[in-house]
């Protein structure tokens, strides 16, 4: 095999690489690290151009620079791949270091001292343990959205280090020529399996980000955008699931319906920001006040929904109280107005419950004639009886 054909071949495949990536970072402009991805394949593509047109460009250019770009290029694959997943730039450090060292070795044996053995080895051993750094990183990532891309970018990251074990092992049983395009198979074979492995890296980031988009799509459409918390549909599909496994295990569930008393009072008065700034202070007061198995959702102007999975009508009962003495304690700091809020509540509980509107529908019952009554509360029980409790906490 013709060591400088398959470089060329390589380039090529580095071009069209490159291209993928550019259109890729285009396409998904804000998409952190990315422009950084693509700044990658640019330097491996410019370096792999610079060893292939050995002999018709300075060797220093050649084999200095050439072999250089392509180590800074994965400098800017951990960059890449640190802003993408939001971690701390210490994890690129290791990488920069790196790089001063593969300068070092570079201008040690590429220029001063030209030794072809010893600068593949020492390149080698340099990009061997950029990649190993790479793809441990990769595999302390928990996303589950992208758990399988990542694991298959980590594991051609590992091929690579692999692969790089290989050279230094082969080059110091078997050495190398002065002139590494004139190299045998051994190296040959080596060229074809780094191509290979960029063109999979590449087809894993790309898979990444669109895994990302995908994400980031799905929370947008499960959540309400002023509160953060989960939406009517969201909830709706997750109390289907708790509902049928509540119903095969034969345990309570129970959900609590809120909402505000004189809403529309509060935007005429203070403007819809005051209104949005109530509605935002009374899901932080309930999300802290809820356990973590339970599910809350904003299913309407101002209206709030909890679900409480394997939860008594009791506990249940006892959850609103001490969610209903929190938000009373609540006052909405607007400019310079300061607003009490006042919220109703119905609590239901059916077991084993057949639907999720079943329940929402005992909820709302109790909802309506809590604020008939205007006491803060009403409790729609298992026998279907309706009772008014906490009288003494009349909201004003």
């Amino acid at each position: 095999m013709d060591m400088h054909t398959l470089h060329l071949e390589h380039v090529a495949l580095l071009a069209l690489c490159t291209v993928v990536t550019l259109a890729n970072s285009s396409l998904y402009k804000g998409v952190k690290g990315i422009h950084w991805f693509s700044l990658y394949n640019l330097s491996a593509l410019l370096g792999a151009i610079a060893v292939a047109f050995r002999g018709h460009i300075p060797d220093f250019l050649s084999i200095v620079v050439g072999n250089l770009l392509v180590a800074a290029g994965y400098f800017f694959f951990s960059v890449s791949l640190t802003a993408f997943f939001e971690g701390k730039k210490n994890e690129y450090y290791l990488q920069a270091a790196l790089l001063v060292i593969a300068v070092i070795a570079m201008l040690q044996y590429g220029w001063l001292h030209n030794d072809t053995p010893k600068r593949l080895i020492a390149y080698s051993l340099v990009l061997g343990c950029q990649q190993a750094q790479i793809a441990v990183f990769l595999l302390r990532q928990k996303r589950a959205a992208l758990r399988v891309a990542t694991t298959s970018m980590a594991l051609i990251l590992a091929c690579f280090c692999l692969a790089n074990i290989v050279r230094i092992i082969g080059v110091a049983i078997r050495g190398a020529p002065n002139n590494y395009l004139n190299a045998g198979d051994f190296l040959a074979w080596v060229v074809i399996a780094t191509s290979s492995l960029q063109c999979g890296a590449i087809v894993c980031y790309v898979w990444m980000t669109a895994a990302h988009l995908r994400e980031d799509l799905e929370i947008q459409a499960s959540t309400d955008p002023l509160t953060g918390l989960l939406n009517r549909r969201a909830i709706e599909v997750a109390a289907e699931q708790q509902i049928l496994a509540c119903n095969r295990s034969g345990s309570h569930i129970s959900a609590i319906i809120l909402d505000l008393d004189d809403f529309k009072q509060i935007n005429d008065t203070y403007g819809h920001h005051g209104g949005d700034d109530t509605l935002i202070a009374i899901a932080n007061s309930l999300k802290i006040g809820l356990r973590g198995r339970d599910l809350l959702a904003r299913v309407g102007g101002d209206e709030f929904a909890i679900l409480l999975p394997d939860t008594s009508f009791e506990e249940a009962t006892q959850l609103a109280k001490t969610l209903q003495a929190s938000i009373q304690q609540l006052t909405v700091t607007h400019g310079q107005l300061n607003a009490a809020v006042s919220v109703s509540f119905g609590v239901a509980d059916l077991q084993p419950p057949n639907t999720w509107e079943q329940l929402v529908m005992c909820c709302d019952k109790a909802l309506y004639e809590a604020k008939r009554a205007r006491v803060g509360f009403a409790s729609h029980h298992p026998a279907g009886t309706s009772a008014f409790d906490f009288a003494d906490a009349e909201l004003n």
